[in-house]
């Protein structure tokens, strides 16, 4: 199951970024038919067509999805949620006192917490 997912979007990827190389190997095997029914000079042969504006009207229409695509895509915001977590906490009498520039707080001290996440990797033998 999981080989059929990650094959069906693959193909998805790649037909997405060789569009233009289909629509010109359609073109290439369906010219006969293009130039007879679907030209818009097919009443003038003198001008030499062979059904290349239709051609260049598949290609513009590509290109003006792709750019859709791209545009929409980078409109998109998406919502960021940041979190900061205290390493360090103050006693309560130190919340309202100002302190000197030289010391800001004299008796705070770290938790002990950073030093049961900081430890060397043991390894079971």
């Amino acid at each position: 199951m999981k080989r059929v997912f990650i094959i069906s979007l693959l193909a998805l990827i790649l037909l997405q970024a060789f569009s233009k190389v289909f629509i010109l190997i359609d073109y290439q095997l369906n010219k006969e038919y293009i130039m007879e029914v679907l030209c818009i000079n097919r009443d003038k042969p003198e001008m030499h067509c062979e059904g290349q504006c239709h051609l260049t009207k598949q290609l513009k229409k590509s290109e003006k999805a792709d750019r859709q695509a791209n545009e929409k895509s980078q409109k998109q915001e998406l919502p960021m949620t940041l979190y900061c977590q205290a390493l360090f906490r103050l006693p309560a009498h130190h919340v309202g006192h100002t302190a000197s520039p030289a010391a800001p707080f004299p008796q705070a001290r770290p938790l002990k917490i950073a030093h049961a996440v900081f430890h060397p990797p043991r390894f079971a033998a």
